[in-house]
């Protein structure tokens, strides 16, 4: 897959086009800590940032002399420092996840943080790993998955990977019911609705819905996220309950209730395909 970030210099390329004959000899171009290779290509009047063989590359008018170049790059540094954040965040995006297959070592995301599985002895009573502004929610441990800082015990007569990822799901289910039901009857509360139930599956392409008569699903590969973010799924689906569509006003209600909305989208775009390939068989 190719993309990348591009901008216009027009102005420069009118006061460069008399040198066009001049020969150019850079080849890299340092961005912060990191030397960036510049590709010479048959652009007209622009400079972009691109992804080629896993590595940024800067495409530049082979017509440039060495002198065109260096002004050209240092007038837009700014640019080519934000950008090449970006486009180093859309290449990771598009990379496969690793598949997680249990075993002992692996690790994965719970609650944005990852956690690494270790054998466990015995129950360990709860966890309180959830946060929600200053109040804790906590997630009771289940006779086989418990969570404590950044490790996932898992009872160890469970002897091969399936079982221990049959265990996972379970407690994620598990999990994401009781910090939901909490979340829920705190926002509805305070959007001012009411919802009927609460059911928590796995989806392969969405993480919430509301039913008009106020039934709600959520997606249990949630967990994955931070809290913030799950809060902002459990705030667009009770807006639902007011606004059944995506309209101006849906997303009016969903902002004034949840100010973060914009980074929560953003986090799920960047993270969203790898907490869906989490446990997919």
């Amino acid at each position: 897959m190719s993309f990348g970030i591009s901008f216009t210099i027009r102005s420069m390329f009118t006061l460069f086009e008399s040198n066009r004959a001049e020969v150019t000899h850079i080849t890299h171009h340092q961005i912060e800590r990191q030397y960036i290779e510049i590709v010479r290509t048959a652009r007209k009047n622009s400079i972009a940032l691109k992804m080629r063989a896993e590595h940024p590359v800067i495409l530049v008018p082979k017509h440039y002399s060495d002198q065109q170049l260096t002004q050209v790059l240092s007038n837009h540094q700014a640019w080519l420092e934000q950008n090449l954040a970006e486009l180093k965040q859309q290449h990771l995006s598009q990379l496969e996840p690793a598949v997680f297959n249990g075993e002992w070592g692996a690790s994965f995301e719970f609650l944005g943080q990852s956690v690494k599985l270790v054998r466990g002895r015995e129950k360990q009573g709860e966890a309180s790993l959830l946060k929600s502004g200053n109040s804790g929610v906590n997630i009771h441990a289940s006779s086989q998955v418990w969570i404590t800082g950044r490790q996932c015990h898992i009872i160890e007569t469970l002897k091969n990977g399936s079982q221990r990822c049959a265990a996972i799901e379970a407690f994620m289910i598990q999990s994401a019911l009781e910090y939901l039901r909490t979340q829920l009857d705190n926002y509805a509360q305070q959007i001012g609705v009411t919802y009927q139930s609460i059911k928590v599956r796995g989806y392969k392409s969405r993480w919430g819905s509301c039913y008009p008569d106020g039934r709600l699903q959520f997606n249990w590969r949630l967990m994955q996220a931070p809290t913030w973010v799950i809060d902002y799924v459990v705030v667009h689906e009770l807006c639902h309950l007011v606004h059944p569509d995506h309209s101006r006003n849906f997303w009016a209600l969903v902002q004034a209730h949840y100010s973060k909305t914009h980074e929560a989208k953003a986090y799920i775009k960047q993270h969203g395909k790898q907490w869906i390939a989490f446990l997919q068989t």
